[in-house]
């Protein structure tokens, strides 16, 4: 061997006697306690045979991190209870319309008759604790052609103001309910209005025998099917007016008497009891 091939071969054996070295302490050191691996590793290239050195490469290991989603912060409100829905309140009971009965008037029921001209308004009002109060009507009729009067006289077709008893009636058709009697016409029933007969308006019967000089027949359709006594100048003062009804109406103003059309002039027929009156004005 020559020199220069010696002096290579002990050139190329000084690395791994370091190698041998550094594996010895680092054995030892291992057993001294664990040690933290490097992060970067280096490759050593051998020199070729004319002794060259190649420069060690770097390399870098690059961890990726996954931050985690920040949590939301949005508050989630609480969907509100629905509140009760409160018990619906009893309506309450509708207050019955009061009747204006003149003073002084104390009946238990009366028929009020408000009258414009020949027409009428009538009411069937019942006495209470705190008045009188309507019970039946608004209904619409006639009174007299030449309206109402408080000094009413025979034959001016006019219908007496005031409060009067309500008597029994008649009519050409049976009793349709009336309390206080009933008795049915036919030919020879009339009513008198003779102011100069001593039974001046009164019900009578044929025949006349000279008993009056006029009268009216009752046998009169369709007005008197239903009708009622107005219990009006009862002393029967000669000249004060007589034949004065509660009868079924025809469509305009009387001769005297209070007209309805035949279902009210029923209802409130029906309605009455004994000691009822009608006031009108």
């Amino acid at each position: 061997m020559s020199r220069s091939t010696a002096r290579a071969t002990a050139l190329l054996s000084l690395p791994l006697v370091v190698s041998l070295v550094a594996a010895c302490g680092g054995g030892d050191a291992e057993s001294a306690g664990p040690t933290t691996a490097p992060s970067t590793s280096t490759t050593a290239s051998s020199s070729s045979a004319t002794g060259s050195t190649t420069t060690p490469t770097s390399t870098t290991t690059t961890t990726t991190t996954t931050s985690k989603p920040t949590p939301s912060t949005t508050t989630r409100r609480a969907t509100p209870r629905p509140s009760p829905r409160p018990s619906p309140k009893p309506s309450p009971k509708p207050q019955a319309a009061t009747c204006k009965v003149p003073s002084g008037v104390r009946a238990a029921q009366v028929v009020l008759v408000t009258s414009s001209g020949s027409s009428a308004t009538v009411r069937a009002c019942r006495r209470t604790s705190n008045g009188y109060v309507r019970e039946l009507g608004p209904y619409y009729g006639h009174v007299g052609r030449n309206g109402v009067s408080w000094s009413k006289r025979e034959g001016d077709l006019r219908t007496p103001a005031g409060t009067y008893p309500l008597r029994g009636g008649f009519g050409a058709r049976a009793n349709p309910g009336l309390a206080q009697g009933w008795f049915r016409v036919d030919g020879n029933d009339v009513w008198v209005d003779d102011s100069g007969s001593s039974l001046y308006n009164t019900h009578q019967r044929k025949p006349v025998s000279g008993r009056w000089d006029s009268a009216e027949n009752l046998l009169n359709t369709p007005a008197y099917n239903y009708a009622q006594v107005i219990g009006y100048n009862e002393s029967r003062t000669p000249g004060k007016g007589s034949a004065i009804f509660f009868h079924v109406d025809t469509g305009g103003g009387t001769a005297g008497c209070v007209s309805l059309p035949t279902s009210a002039l029923l209802a409130v027929l029906r309605w009455e009891r004994a000691g009822a009156v009608m006031s009108i004005s």
